[in-house]
């Protein structure tokens, strides 16, 4: 009796730990049974022939007027080919008419939508200057959506048109560039301070950001478009704007987004807690809806900014991000559709190339590759209760962004409460980059003045530059378009003191003077800009010294470069020099 009941005993245990062990295994991830099950009977696999997306999983969106489609990289090729058979099955199936690339600023892409909707232009080199900086290759999946869009829109009339365009505020160049526009073609008077401030924004190199971030306090930044704004309302065009025009003004409002990112990813090297870019997109959004009314939008953008409430445990910390704002702007109206991958590589930006795709048995992505088959598909989070309760439970999933790649999963919770499905792809590749089949349109003439002639304009404490110049413009929508004169102050340990700029107009004979910043021994004079037809340069003088026009350094593409009888001639040109 005593050896049956320790026997009884020992099997106990040994069911106690099995329970234990099951549990442990559910804690770190592993689903139950029910689980499982579950995930099997409402997964909707997508093949990979059609151009649309299978019925099963249309039907979910039906009645909805925002669908956001999140990707955990930034470079798989997959997700951004399902949210190019997202977008064309929602156009042609539910009647959406506007496609937003929301990682892409709002400024930048006017010229992407003006080609989708009126031909002009070509889409590679919009797609290409999308993020302001033109890129080196071309985003091909985004670029061909782009040209479908674009023939789908031949056959409709044009307040039927669907719209293509992004809504970020990552760099504010461009909504700087629009706000000078704007100005000049309302005839808005801006203090020449404000002026200045735009126009050197406007001009400034990318690789300069931080220093002229640290040159000026955010508050004195935003007081200065503060004024802009007031000066802009108190114009009287009577309200009549053109669509163009309402673009532009647009922009203005979004230029403060931009410069606040500025000063926290320049300056503070940090991310906002208040999210100025998420505040950007909402903002752009509602413009859209606003200016056209019964608008239907597919939005694309990474898992982290379309999460509903918090997934990621990484974003604990933030305030509302995109999908935060648009779940409580539009409710039910929204839907959101994360992401994920089993395994593969992904492109993680030019620093660190094709990288692998994290692995961990607890991921989201191998929990679903075991149960399912397919290699592509959707699930609806909030199938069952039992889904809801495993996918809202601490779990791992990919996260992998272009600033450094991200070699292990990150932490979820309540991810079923952040969006509504998954998309699931079992191998994930690169994303295609190809090489642009055209030319851009850059240019920089660059200058260093003589030693001896910057150290007689420090004893005066100013620099006065006379240009005599002639320019034509190619005509483009891109937030860039024109020239300016630039000047870069740097001390003897070639450090920036000091950067300022004018923007150069068709027939400019520019007197200015420009206060010479303490501790420079160095200046370099440019001449720079996008786009230009043509640009004659008749004369140079700084502080009444002739410059030889023969000293500027040519860079750039698109053009040719020539000096003779005293006069500087760029032309555009089939095949710039580099």
């Amino acid at each position: 009796m005593a050896k049956a009941r320790l026997s009884k005993v020992v099997r106990n245990h040994i069911h106690l730990l099995l329970l234990l062990l099951i549990s442990c295994q559910t804690a770190f991830g592993q689903p139950s049974k029910k689980v499982r099950q579950d995930i099997q009977q409402y997964f909707v696999p997508i093949g990979g022939a059609a151009q649309v997306l299978p019925s099963a999983v249309m039907e979910k969106l039906k009645g909805k007027r925002i669908v956001g489609l999140g990707e955990a990289t930034h470079g798989t090729a997959e997700f951004e080919q399902l949210f190019s058979r997202l977008s064309k099955s929602l156009i042609l199936e539910q009647g959406f008419n506007v496609v937003v690339l929301a990682e892409a600023n709002f400024y930048d892409t006017r010229a992407l939508n003006d080609y989708i909707v009126h031909g002009k232009g070509d889409a590679e080199t919009a797609i290409r200057y999308m993020r302001h900086s033109p890129a080196a290759f071309v985003e091909e999946e985004f670029r061909e959506l782009a040209e479908w869009i674009r023939v789908c829109n031949e056959s409709r009339p044009a307040e039927e048109r669907v719209w293509m365009l992004g809504v970020d505020a990552m760099s504010p160049r461009g909504a700087a560039y629009d706000a000078l526009r704007l100005c000049q073609e309302l005839n808005v008077e801006l203090p020449e301070e404000v002026r200045q401030y735009l126009t050197e924004l406007t001009a400034l190199p990318e690789p300069m950001f931080e220093s002229f971030a640290s040159r000026i306090t955010l508050s004195s930044a935003l007081a200065k478009v503060a004024v802009l704004r007031q000066a802009l309302q108190q114009a009287e065009y009577g309200g009549k704007l053109s669509d163009e025009q309402r673009w532009l003004l647009q922009s203005t409002v979004t230029l403060e987004h931009a410069i606040c990112f500025l000063s926290d990813h320049y300056l503070h090297k940090k991310w906002s807690d208040r999210q100025f870019r998420d505040e950007a997109m909402l903002a752009n959004i509602q413009w859209v809806e606003k200016t056209r009314p019964g608008a239907k939008m597919v939005v694309y953008a990474h898992n982290a900014h379309l999460e509903k409430n918090v997934g990621y445990k990484l974003t604990q910390s933030y305030k509302a991000r995109l999908g935060k704002l648009l779940h409580n702007t539009y409710g039910e109206d929204f839907y959101a559709i994360c992401t994920e991958v089993k395994s593969g590589t992904y492109w993680a930006g030019n620093d660190d190339g094709e990288v692998s795709v994290p692995e961990k048995t607890s991921k989201i992505g191998q929990v679903v590759g075991t149960v399912v088959d397919a290699p592509i598909g959707l699930l609806e989070l909030n199938a069952t209760p039992s889904l809801t309760k495993y996918f809202n439970s601490p779990l791992t999933m990919t996260f992998g962004v272009l600033l450094g790649s991200n070699n292990s999963p990150t932490g979820t919770v309540n991810l079923a409460t952040a969006f509504d499905a998954l998309l699931y792809v079992r191998e994930s590749t690169p994303k295609l980059r190809t090489k642009p089949e055209t030319e851009l349109k850059q240019f920089s003439l660059n200058l260093n003045l003589s030693p001896e002639l910057v150290k007689s304009a420090g004893k005066q404490g100013k620099l006065m530059v006379n240009l005599n110049s002639t320019l034509a413009t190619i005509g483009t929508s891109l937030s860039n378009e024109g020239a300016f004169l630039g000047l870069l102050f740097v001390d003897g340990q070639k450090n920036v003191v000091g950067y300022r700029a004018v923007q150069l107009t068709g027939n400019s004979g520019l007197l200015q003077t420009f206060p010479l910043p303490a501790r420079t021994e160095n200046v370099l004079l440019t001449v720079s800009g996008n786009n230009v037809k043509d640009l004659t340069i008749e004369h140079l003088a700084v502080n009444g010294i002739d410059i030889t026009l023969e000293e500027f350094k040519y860079f750039g593409e698109g053009y040719s470069s020539t000096t003779e009888k005293s006069r500087l001639t760029l032309k555009e040109t089939a095949k710039g020099s580099s």
